[in-house]
């Protein structure tokens, strides 16, 4: 369980630490079960074993809320990033569940606008000022936010980003990572521009062509021909690609963690072996 300072302030965990301080910052990002299964929660969470700092707990509808899935993980003693969404959910409903966050001990929330369209319209608050609540609700915890580096109008998502970071976010995660080179130059242009933010983008092996497709399709984007070629090499191939991703990431120097991402679930076994040997080939 996270721990409260004297001052009343939530004691930093060890991904908070490693973002600020080093060395390489890890997550995991996982999906929660569609009911609360604490077998299978704990199942996908403990993927990686002691190789990750934190656990990114999605937050997807017809699966069990973020927050509470990241309260259940707290009290099995791993520490949890909760995704809090702003789409769909009033001011007040938003307090109430910083209120339980801060009276559980979380202190990670990453601000996000989320992908679900509700039904009916709700006068929701703007990710800024989420951040801004979470850092009033959360003192001494975590806060990030998002940044989508293949958005049209770079400025303009700079400037969104900027709002967030003044109203107390310290870290972005981004979206996947799929050219090292080009990530970099993105990292380079944020960090001179918001010194002091920690920048984590998102990694995951991708090992067959559909999921290069199925990626492609969700994000909107276009996957550099050159990784295609090497995921449709084959599944040695794919891997050898994204140990190059990651260790290129890493090798910039302009990243202070990276987030992992599975394509599937439940990823078959071998996965977390090979993602664990890339991790420790590149750092």
């Amino acid at each position: 369980m996270a721990k409260i300072a004297p001052d009343g302030g939530l004691v930093p965990g060890n991904f908070a630490r490693r973002l600020r301080e080093g060395p390489l910052a890890l997550s995991l990002e996982i999906t929660p079960p569609k009911t609360m299964l604490p077998g299978v929660l704990s199942r996908r969470a403990t993927l990686l074993g002691g190789a990750v700092d934190a656990i990114n707990v999605i937050q997807r509808p017809g699966r069990v809320p973020s927050l509470d899935a990241s309260i259940a993980l707290l009290q099995q003693d791993i520490d949890p990033v909760w995704h809090l969404v702003t789409r769909g959910r009033t001011r007040d409903e938003i307090a109430t569940d910083l209120a339980r966050a801060r009276e559980a001990g979380l202190r990670n929330a990453l601000c996000i606008l989320g992908d679900h369209v509700p039904e009916h319209h709700v006068d929701s608050p703007t990710v800024r000022e989420v951040v801004s609540m979470a850092h009033q609700a959360l003192p001494g915890g975590l806060i990030g936010a998002t940044f989508n580096q293949y958005a049209p109008g770079r400025e303009k998502a700079l400037l969104n980003l900027r709002r967030k970071c003044e109203a107390g976010a310290t870290y972005v995660q981004t979206q996947p990572a799929f050219d090292p080179d080009a990530f970099a130059e993105v990292a380079r242009w944020l960090h001179s521009e918001l010194p002091g933010v920690a920048i984590v983008p998102m990694v995951i092996p991708l090992l067959s062509t559909n999921a290069v497709d199925r990626i492609e399709s969700r994000l909107g984007i276009e996957v550099p021909g050159e990784l295609r070629r090497v995921v449709a090499a084959g599944e040695e191939s794919a891997w050898a690609g994204f140990e190059r991703i990651v260790g290129g990431l890493i090798a910039s120097g302009e990243v202070q963690g990276l987030a992992i991402m599975t394509f599937e679930m439940d990823p078959p076994q071998g996965t977390a072996e090979r993602i664990v040997r890339a991790l420790r080939r590149t750092a």
